[in-house]
């Protein structure tokens, strides 16, 4: 094979929902909002991998539509017929098979060890202190290119000084 035509991986982060973006389902951590919104969907895919099921379908599309959060059509769901562990495991498995992970995020020990499993960086959320993850991912997320410009996002011509 050529080694011009092997296609790149797409830039991507797996983000847990529950005490990670959002709280009691659907109060938001603001620091994770703050950073998800800046994320350039043009150049990274935001996959969220919960153990909610898809019961909880509805209230979670209007959660991330009502907070305009990147990556709301790739919400993986936990299948009834796996528990939590597993279905984040296969999810980190697969997802790191397709696209370059930058990280994953998450509040659990599933999350970790899922990530752990496949060589994937991890940022574990603290309850009491989400912001302080939230800002070393978003870190991670500058390095590898994975932000709107400023001026891009505000619709200002990036020389300008306004």
């Amino acid at each position: 094979m050529n080694a011009n035509k092997v296609r790149q991986k797409r830039l991507a982060l797996i983000v847990d929902l529950d005490e990670t973006v959002c709280t009691e389902f659907d109060v938001p951590v603001e620091t994770a909002v703050a950073v998800l919104r800046r994320v350039d969907e043009k150049k990274v895919d935001v996959h969220y991998v919960t153990a909610r099921t898809g019961v909880f379908r509805e209230g979670t599309e209007r959660f991330l539509e009502a907070h305009r959060l990147p990556g709301r059509t790739n919400v993986h769901y936990c299948p009834d017929t796996l528990d939590s562990w597993e279905h984040k495991r296969r999810k980190h498995k697969t997802l790191s098979q397709e696209l370059a992970v930058i990280a994953s995020i998450g509040d659990s020990e599933e999350e970790e060890e899922a990530a752990a499993a496949v060589g994937m960086c991890f940022v574990k959320v603290d309850a009491y202190r989400p912001a302080e993850a939230w800002l070393v991912l978003e870190g991670w997320i500058s390095e590898a290119g994975g932000f709107e410009a400023v001026g891009v996002v505000r619709g200002l011509d990036p020389g300008s000084q306004t």
